[in-house]
């Protein structure tokens, strides 16, 4: 087995666990978030837009990197590292957007806890 294929099976498996990863993480926020916006608040539209963004762009990445595996899959020698590497720096995007999404969703939700506590 040449290295770019040994290359490629890995980094499918990391980019598969990624978006597991990525999917079951934002699971847990996004059911932590709705319970937030069921029990009601001033930021209930924001959370929502957010948690959409977060649905929107998994939705796109995932797109994204199943057509880069079908290119991988056809691809010649020199073409598969770039495709590689494009993977790559999309896995390092994704992950970065996710992550500041994440941030902001904790931040409305402790923003409505705060508006909770204060009518109390």
């Amino acid at each position: 087995m040449g290295r770019a294929v040994i290359a490629f099976r890995l980094l499918s498996l990391r980019c598969g666990a990624l978006a597991l990863c990525a999917l079951l993480g934002m699971d847990q926020s996004m059911r932590g978030a709705e319970a937030a916006a069921a029990k009601g608040g001033s930021g209930v539209p924001e959370m929502q837009l957010l948690l959409e963004q977060v649905r929107s762009q998994r939705d796109r990445m995932i797109s994204a990197h199943e057509s880069l595996a079908r290119e991988l899959r056809e691809a010649g020698e020199e073409q598969r590292k770039a495709i590689l590497e494009r993977m790559q720096e999309q896995k390092r995007e994704f992950e970065a957007a996710q992550s500041a999404l994440h941030k902001q969703i904790r931040e409305e939700q402790r923003r409505q806890r705060q508006a909770v506590t204060g009518k109390r």
